[in-house]
């Protein structure tokens, strides 16, 4: 039975594998001709996916023939090793943006606390919500929640209220005192 490598893939191996035999070393030329070799072969389980395939010169690919390799070439060792240290990059990365979401939330409820404990139990609005996240995007929390605590302080109702908080944090923005 044979095995179909689309054109690209064999390239995308010749290119990833640097044009060079992965096991001699050989460099393509007039007599010697590059193959794409199957690190686990086919007729022990091995398929067609990239980190299944190795740049091999004729007489290499040959002498291995259905061979499986004990060794991974260390082009794909490092590759996996490259892999699994990005991954834990990747994670760390997000376990950190996961904490500093959270974070932002908590000052958020925070801040809406501070609003709702004046107006009683009446919640706060998503477009209320919205405009506290964007203000802490732009001003840091002791800012926003100094602006909130001087707004309920006011004797305004719920809508005056807000809207003064607001107008409190757009001046801090552009750089007025209070």
């Amino acid at each position: 039975m044979s095995v179909g490598l689309s054109k690209k893939l064999r390239f995308d191996v010749f290119k990833r594998d640097g044009f060079q035999c992965q096991y001699c070393g050989a460099h393509p030329s007039e007599s010697m001709v590059l193959e794409v070799d199957h690190i686990v072969p086919v007729c022990e389980g091995g398929g067609n996916e990239i980190d299944n395939l190795v740049t091999a010169c004729f007489d290499c690919n040959r002498g291995k023939a259905g061979t499986p390799l004990s060794v991974i070439p260390i082009s794909l060792a490092e590759k996996a090793d490259l892999v699994l240290e990005q991954e834990a990059q990747i994670k760390a990365y997000y376990a950190i943006l996961e904490a500093r979401k959270e974070r932002k939330d908590a000052e958020i409820w925070s801040i809406a606390d501070i609003f709702s404990s004046r107006h009683g139990d009446d919640g706060i609005t998503r477009s209320r919500f919205a405009s506290i996240r964007m203000f802490l995007d732009r001003l840091d929390y002791y800012d926003v929640t100094e602006a909130m605590e001087i707004a309920t302080d006011k004797a305004y109702g719920r809508e005056r209220m807000f809207a003064y908080f607001c107008g409190i944090c757009w001046r801090k923005i552009k750089g007025g005192d209070e």
